[in-house]
C-alpha cells in the first residue's frame, strides 16, 4: 500500500463529481443493529448498535463511529470502544489477553524444583543466608548456577512464564514441565543443595562465592528461576491462567448453535442508511455453520436468486436489496453481514539483518542435518496476493499451483454457485507484480542473480492465489480455495493486504483465518502501511490467532510507514517486526506496477544484469513474507509445530528493539537464526530473560484521554491547546471527520510549546470507514501546552467541516531509588533511559548504585536486552565457566562483542569490566566496529594513551567521540566501568539506533 498526495486539480475535479452524486442521494433513514435479532429501520437519523458481539474499536478509532453517525445504544450495547489499553476480545474462548505466557498461583504451601539452570534470589529488606556449618551472612542477592534441588515453604505467590506443559491434578497439586521463567514472592524459607556455583552480592556491592550445599535462605521477597525441568506444588489453593498463547490450550470454536446476528459491518450499515428499500448492494453473508441447501432455500424464499456459495467457508456472497438484507439479518443461522471493500497491498541487507545468513552457516544445524541447512523442504506456503509469475527463473521450480481467483462477485442471478477459479496458469501477475515480489522473498531460488537474492526458504513450494483487484470477495475465494483443498498440504499463508475498517471477529476474513488456525495453518499478515500514527494496525492483523509483522528500515529502525497498534494492548500490536525497506526481490515479467515504481532505486542498487529479474520495493507487504519464509524453515525442522508454538518461538527469540514499545514493534526484530535453532534444539530455551526483564524498575501509565472538536472552514484552520505531562513517552494526535461520502479534506499539524512544527499529516482521503483521518505521533515530548492545528483544504467543492479529535499521552514512572538524589540531570536522564529500556534495574536493596562496578555478565545482559544484539545459544557451551541457560542467553549472544572472550576459554561472568573492554563492547554493539578498526593507531590525547594497545585505539576514539563513554585527561583503560557509565553508553546507543 502506497500513500501519496493527490494533485490539487484532480482532487477538486473528483470532489465536484462526488458532490453531484451526493446531492442525488436520499436523506438517511436510521438503523438499529440488534444482536441476535437483526436490523430495524427507525426512520430517524443515526445508526445504533445494540447487544452485538465481536466488534471492537480501541482508543481514537471510536472517532470513526461517531463522525459517521454510529453509536452504541447503551454501555451494554456490545459495541466495544475502549481506551488505548485495549479490552478483552469477546467470545474467543473466554481468554483475556492480559499477559502472554503468564500463569499465577497463590498460596503454594510447598514447592519442589529440579533441573533449574539458574536461580536468582532477592529481598527488599535484606536476605539472611546460613551455610551448613551455621555461618550466617547478610546479603542483598544470590545467584545459583545449576541448583540441583530446591525446597520452599510458605510461598505466598508464584508466577510462571513460558511453561511448556501444565498439569493440574485435583485442587491440591500442580505439576509443570519446562518452566522457562518462574517468579516467587513471600517465601518463608528456601533451601538449596548441589548448586554448581553460588554467587553472592553483599549489601555494599561486593561479590563472593558461597558454599554450594546445605544453604538456607530467609527473607526472600523475590525469587526467579530459569529453565526448571520440573516443578511440583502442593496445597495450591488458586490458579489463574492468562495469555494469548493459551489459545493452544483450549478449543477454538465459534458460539454454539445458531444464535442469530452477532454483528454487522458498520460501513455496510452506513451505506444502507442512505439507500432506498429497493436499492441493491453486494454483500457477504457469514453463517454460524457450513452453508446448507436449507440456507440457500431461505435466501431464495426472501427473493435472492443467486450468488457465490463457497465450498468450505461458511459464507455466501449475493446481490440483495436493502429490504432483503434486513430480512436476511433476522435469520437465526446468520452470524454477520458485510459489504465488499477494496483492500490495499501493503507495499539489501535484509537477509543478514534477520540472521538468515548466520542460520545457513550454523555449524550445529549443519551437523544435525548431515549436509547443508534448512531450506523449507517439504513445506508448502500459500500467497494470497496479486498472483505469481512462475516463468521467473527464481520461481520456475517452486510453484506447486498457480490459481486465478474468479467468480461473479455475487452477481449471479440464476443460482448459487462456487467460485470459478482457473488453475495451472503459468503467469497470474501481469498487472501488479506485487505477489511475485512476495513469493520471491519467501521461496525464490536466486537463480537469476547467482544466489544473491535467494529467498528465506528456497526449497519450499508456493501456492499462488491471485486475488486480482484485491476486493474482499476475491480474497475470500482464496481462503475458501485453501480450506476446500487440504490435499495441498499448505502450512503457511502469507497475506500482505489490509483494509480501512474496524476489527470484528465475525468478519469473514477473521472467520477464515480462525478456521485455518484450527487446522494447524500459520497465517501471517502485514501490519499495514498507515504509520506512524497510533491505532493504525491492519484490523486483520489484530486477530490473536494470526502473526502480525511490522516493518524495519535498512538500519533496523522502525519504518515510519509501519502501522502501530494501541499502547498497552496485548491484542492490537504486531507480533514481531522484520526488514521491509528497500527490499530486493523478483520482478514479474512485462510492465507492472511494482516493477515500475522500483525503477529509481533499481538504477542505484542493482547491476545491469539483474534489472530484468529483480526490483526494489518497501512496505510491510515485504516484511511479512520474511516471517512466512522463516516459519517454513521452522516447520522443516519440526513439522509437528502448532501455530501457537510458532508464534511463541518467534516472539521469544526476537531481538528486543528499545526504545520502541510493543504496540510499535511487537516482541522485537525477527531473528531467523535463533528461531530455527530453538526449534531444532528445543532444550536450549532461548529468550529466558524475557520472563524477568521487567523487575519493577519502571511502569508506563496511560494518561486520561483529551478530546476536542470543532468546525473548520474551507481554507481555514482551528487550533486547540493540549497538555503533555512530565516524563511523557509519546503524544499521539488523531482527527477524524465524516460522513463516509464527504469529499472535504483536512490536514493536521502538531506544534510544541515553543510554537515549532513537530508533526504534520495531510494524506489522500481513502475509502472505507477509517479512511478520513489524520494522525501525528511525537516521541518523548517535552512537558507543557502543545497545540493541534486542523486545516481545511480550499477547493471549489469544499464545505464547512465538523471534526473530532483525540490526544493521547503516556508517561513513565520509575521505581524510587534513594541514591539517585543529587545526581546531575545528564546522568539521571541516562539512568532513566536505561531503566525504561529494561536493560538495567535497581540492585536487590532497591538502590541503583551508580558508582558500583559492572560485571561482564551484567554488560552482556545489557547489550542483549538494550542494544539490539541478536540472541544466540549454541548446542555446547562456548565457555567453561558459563554452563547455565540463564547466563548463556547473554554471554553467548554477546560473545563477539568482547575482545577477550574466546570460545573454549573462560568468560569470567562475575569479573568487573575494564573501561577499555567496555569501550570496545559498546562500539561494536552500536554498529561502529568498521569505523573503529579503520582508525587503528589513531593519536589519543590522554596521558596514559601509551597503555592502550595500538590496534584498539580506534575503539577508544570512536567511543569517546560518539558519547558512549566519558573522557578525562587519563582514559584509565584498566579502571573499572561503573553502572552510571553503562547507563550512559546504553542511552547513547538508544539514541544512535533511532536518529
Amino acid at each position: 500500500m502506497v500513500r501519496a498526495l493527490i494533485p490539487q486539480l484532480l482532487r477538486q475535479a473528483t470532489a465536484l463529481a462526488l458532490v453531484v452524486v451526493l446531492c442525488a442521494l436520499p436523506a438517511s433513514a436510521g438503523i438499529i443493529v440488534r444482536g441476535t435479532q437483526g436490523l430495524t429501520m427507525t426512520g430517524a437519523d443515526g445508526i445504533y448498535y445494540d447487544n452485538v458481539s465481536g466488534l471492537t474499536m480501541t482508543g481514537a478509532d471510536a472517532l470513526f463511529f461517531r463522525v459517521n453517525g454510529i453509536y452504541g445504544t447503551s454501555t451494554t450495547s456490545g459495541l466495544t470502544m475502549t481506551g488505548a489499553d485495549g479490552n478483552r476480545i469477546a467470545t474467543v474462548d473466554g481468554v483475556s489477553y492480559t499477559g502472554a505466557n503468564s500463569y499465577t498461583a497463590t498460596r503454594a504451601d510447598g514447592l519442589t524444583m529440579t533441573g533449574a539452570d539458574g536461580l536468582t534470589m532477592t529481598g527488599a529488606d535484606g536476605l539472611t543466608m546460613t551455610g551448613a556449618d551455621g555461618t550466617t551472612w547478610q546479603v542483598a542477592s544470590v545467584v545459583f548456577r545449576q541448583p540441583q534441588g530446591l525446597t520452599m515453604t510458605g510461598a505466598d505467590g508464584l508466577t510462571m512464564v513460558g511453561t511448556d506443559g501444565l498439569t493440574m491434578t485435583g485442587a491440591d497439586a500442580l505439576s509443570m514441565r519446562g518452566a522457562d521463567g518462574l517468579t516467587m514472592t513471600g517465601a518463608d524459607t528456601v533451601r538449596v543443595d548441589g548448586a554448581a556455583q553460588v554467587v553472592v552480592t553483599q549489601t555494599d556491592g561486593t561479590i563472593f562465592y558461597a558454599p554450594v550445599n546445605g544453604l538456607t535462605m530467609t527473607g526472600a521477597d523475590g525469587l526467579t528461576m530459569t529453565g526448571a525441568d520440573g516443578v511440583v506444588m502442593r496445597g495450591v489453593s488458586g490458579l489463574t491462567m492468562t495469555g494469548a498463547d493459551a489459545l493452544s490450550m483450549v478449543g477454538a470454536q465459534t458460539p454454539a448453535g445458531d444464535v442469530g446476528l452477532l454483528s454487522f459491518d458498520p460501513e455496510l450499515a452506513s451505506k444502507l442508511d442512505w439507500l432506498t428499500d429497493d436499492s441493491n448492494v453486494n454483500a457477504a453473508i457469514v453463517y454460524h455453520h457450513p452453508v446448507t441447501d436449507a440456507d440457500i432455500a431461505e435466501l431464495k424464499a426472501i427473493g435472492v436468486r443467486g450468488g457465490t456459495r463457497f465450498r468450505a467457508l461458511p459464507v455466501v456472497v449475493a446481490t440483495a436489496s436493502k429490504r432483503q438484507i434486513k430480512r436476511i439479518s433476522e435469520l437465526r443461522s446468520v452470524r454477520y453481514i458485510t459489504d465488499d471493500r477494496t483492500l490495499q497491498w501493503n507495499a539489501d541487507q535484509s537477509r543478514s539483518q534477520t540472521g538468515l545468513l548466520r542460520m545457513r552457516q550454523d555449524y550445529d544445524i549443519q551437523r544435525l542435518r548431515g549436509l547443508g541447512t534448512f531450506q523449507g523442504n517439504g513445506v508448502n506456503v500459500a500467497v494470497i496476493d496479486t498472483g505469481l509469475d512462475s516463468t521467473h527463473p527464481d520461481l520456475s521450480t517452486r510453484v506447486l499451483r498457480n490459481v486465478k481467483l474468479a467468480d461473479l462477485q455475487g452477481a449471479n442471478l440464476v443460482d448459487f454457485v462456487a467460485p470459478a477459479n482457473v488453475e495451472k496458469l503459468p503467469h497470474t501477475d501481469q498487472a501488479s507484480g506485487h505477489g511475485t515480489f512476495v513469493g520471491g522473498i519467501i521461496a525464490g531460488t536466486g537463480a537469476g542473480s547467482g544466489n544473491k537474492y535467494t529467498g528465506y526458504a528456497p526449497k519450499a513450494k508456493l501456492v499462488g492465489l491471485s486475488a486480482g483487484d484485491a476486493t474482499l470477495f476475491n480474497v475470500l475465494a482464496g481462503f475458501d480455495y485453501l480450506l476446500s483443498n487440504p490435499d495441498l498440504g499448505v502450512r503457511v499463508v502469507n497475506c500482505s493486504f489490509s483494509a480501512n475498517t474496524a476489527y470484528d471477529e465475525n468478519d469473514p476474513v477473521n472467520v477464515a483465518t480462525r478456521m485455518l488456525f484450527e487446522r494447524g495453518v500459520n497465517v501471517v499478515f502485514s501490519a499495514g502501511n498507515a504509520g506512524p500514527g497510533m491505532h493504525t494496525l491492519n484490523p486483520y492483523a489484530a486477530a490473536p490467532w494470526v502473526i502480525s509483522v511490522g516493518a524495519l528500515d535498512e538500519r533496523g529502525r522502525l519504518a515510519d510507514y509501519s502501522s502501530r497498534g494501541d499502547f498497552g494492548s496485548r491484542s492490537f500490536r504486531p507480533t514481531v517486526s522484520a526488514p521491509g525497506t528497500s527490499i530486493v526481490s523478483a520482478r514479474a515479467s512485462g510492465t507492472n506496477l511494482t516493477g515500475t515504481t522500483g525503477l529509481p532505486a533499481d538504477a542505484q542498487g542493482l547491476a545491469p544484469t539483474e534489472l530484468a529479474y529483480y526490483t526494489t520495493a518497501s512496505g510491510t507487504s515485504f516484511s511479512a513474507p520474511a516471517v512466512a519464509g522463516t516459519i517454513a524453515l521452522m516447520l522443516e525442522a519440526d513439522p509437528t509445530l502448532t501455530p501457537a508454538r510458532v508464534r511463541d518461538i518467534l516472539q521469544r527469540t526476537a531481538t528486543p528493539l528499545p526504545p520502541y514499545f510493543q504496540h510499535e514493534v511487537g516482541a522485537g526484530a525477527l531473528n531467523t537464526h535463533a528461531a530455527v535453532l530453538q526449534v531444532a534444539f528445543p532444550t536450549r530455551r532461548i529468550g529466558l530473560f524475557r520472563a524477568v526483564s521487567n523487575r519493577g524498575q519502571v511502569r508506563f501509565v496511560k494518561d486520561p484521554t483529551q478530546t476536542f472538536s470543532g468546525t473548520v472552514m474551507p481554507g481555514g484552520a482551528v487550533e486547540v491547546g493540549l497538555k503533555v505531562p512530565a516524563d511523557a513517552v509519546f503524544a499521539s494526535t488523531d482527527v477524524a471527520w465524516g460522513p463516509l461520502l464527504t469529499t472535504n479534506d483536512l490536514g493536521l499539524v502538531t506544534l510544541d510549546p515553543f510554537g515549532r512544527k513537530i508533526g504534520e499529516s495531510n494524506y489522500l482521503n481513502l475509502p472505507g470507514l477509517t479512511g478520513k483521518r489524520e494522525r501525528t505521533l511525537v516521541g518523548v515530548p517535552v512537558q507543557g501546552t502543545w497545540r493541534a492545528r486542523v486545516t481545511h483544504t480550499l477547493s471549489a467543492a469544499a464545505t464547512p467541516q465538523e471534526f473530532e479529535g483525540v490526544f493521547e499521552t503516556a508517561h513513565a514512572e520509575y521505581a524510587p531509588m534513594a541514591d539517585l538524589a543529587g545526581l546531575d540531570s545528564f546522568t539521571l536522564d541516562n539512568i532513566r533511559r536505561a531503566l525504561a529500556a529494561l536493560a538495567m534495574a535497581p540492585r536487590a536493596d532497591g538502590r541503583f548504585r551508580p558508582a558500583a562496578a559492572v560485571t561482564r555478565a551484567e554488560l552482556a545482559e545489557a547489550m542483549i536486552v538494550g542494544a539490539r544484539v541478536p540472541q544466540y545459544m549454541p548446542n555446547t557451551p562456548s565457555f567453561i565457566d558459563v554452563q547455565d541457560a540463564a547466563t548463556m542467553n547473554f554471554a553467548e549472544g554477546a560473545q563477539t562483542l568482547f575482545p577477550d572472550a574466546v570460545r573454549g576459554g573462560a568468560f569470567q561472568p562475575d569479573r568487573h569490566v575494564t573501561r577499555l573492554v567496555a569501550a570496545i563492547v559498546l562500539v561494536r554493539a552500536a554498529g561502529l566496529r568498521a569505523e573503529a578498526e579503520s582508525k587503528a593507531g589513531v593519536y589519543l590525547n590522554y596521558t596514559d594513551a601509551h597503555t592502550i594497545p595500538w590496534e584498539l585505539r580506534g575503539y577508544v576514539q570512536v567511543a569517546v567521540s560518539k558519547g558512549l563513554i566519558s573522557s578525562a585527561p587519563q582514559f584509565n583503560p584498566s579502571g573499572t566501568f561503573s553502572r552510571a557509565e553503562l547507563a550512559r553508553g546504553l542511552a547513547t546507543i538508544l539514541r544512535l539506533n533511532t536518529e
